[in-house]
């Protein structure tokens, strides 16, 4: 794949542009935060901020106007808005009101599913695992088609369409720019030790449980990561970083991208169902079976 491939792809073209204005505006609250600005959900470390809302509504509104029969369903509940409610400086405003990003195929109507800044509390604690995460189903058959994960401060872009792999950028590409592209296929073969990411509930009844669950699945690996974003653990998975990554009690917006770039990627995927059902990517069938027995 290229640039002018991954330009010209309708559900690209619109999940890049989308993701462009994510960070960008990421990039604006970055250094503006201040505790007025963060506020907490049902626990004082589940954060969410001015930018999450904000970034939600500006993407929702450029997803009606460009996509209208699409369905967009954002984590934060955010109202769409344009940037005449919310100046978002000339490029961006730009960008929102007149990308060439086409409705596509009128018979595909998608069901997007928007995090605006996975990993929030890395966020606003100026940690780099922080991401734009934007994953779309095809509404009438189910199958989940693209996605998109764009982390900022590490200056990466992960990507996937069904059928057409997965892939990871420096940036995000631009019309008439220039990206390298690399195809991912999971861990490479002489890749040495065995690692696993998760992440942790902010409940502690929650907690208990996916303590008890790590004991088991550590039996079966070396070490253990987390990047305290689930959109960027299932990327690293995909790259063969860690061989597999599973967590219980994700939203649907937590790994609507990531899963299908693991997929995408070769890994084995288990998508949860229930709100409590565990999510799984592995590199290999034989591990795969091994963390779902211990869950």
């Amino acid at each position: 794949m290229n640039a002018e491939t991954f330009l010209a792809d309708p559900l690209l073209v619109v999940a890049r542009d989308a993701a462009a204005v994510a960070c960008a505006r990421m990039e604006h609250w970055r250094s503006r935060l201040a505790d007025q600005l963060v506020d907490a959900k049902d626990n004082p470390n589940d954060l969410v901020t001015i930018a999450d809302s904000e970034i939600e509504s500006l993407v929702t509104g450029y997803l009606r106007r460009h996509r209208p029969d699409d369905i967009v369903v954002g984590e934060e509940g955010a109202e769409a808005k344009t940037p005449a409610d919310v100046p978002v400086g000339g490029g961006l405003s730009a960008l929102l009101l007149n990308s060439s990003a086409s409705a596509g195929d009128p018979d595909s109507r998608i069901e997007w599913h928007v995090d605006p800044i996975d990993g929030t509390v890395n966020f606003v604690r100026g940690m780099e695992h922080h991401c734009f995460s934007i994953g779309g189903r095809d509404a009438s058959t189910g199958e989940w088609v693209i996605g998109l994960v764009a982390a900022p401060q590490l200056r990466t872009v992960w990507f996937a369409r069904s059928g057409l792999g997965a892939w990871k950028a420096a940036a995000l590409p631009q019309p008439g720019g220039t990206s390298e592209f690399v195809r991912l296929r999971g861990t490479p073969p002489a890749r040495r030790g065995r690692v696993v990411a998760t992440g942790f509930s902010y409940t502690p009844e929650r907690r208990e449980i996916q303590f008890a669950d790590l004991v088991r699945v550590m039996d079966g690996f070396d070490d253990i990561r987390r990047a305290g974003s689930a959109a960027i653990d299932l990327c690293l998975a995909a790259e063969g970083r860690v061989n597999a990554y599973y967590e219980r009690g994700l939203g649907i917006y937590d790994w609507a991208a990531g899963a299908l770039i693991a997929e995408e990627a070769g890994l084995q995927v288990l998508r949860p169902v229930e709100p409590f059902d565990p999510m799984i990517a592995a590199d290999t069938a034989q591990r795969f079976e091994f963390i779902r027995s211990c869950l």
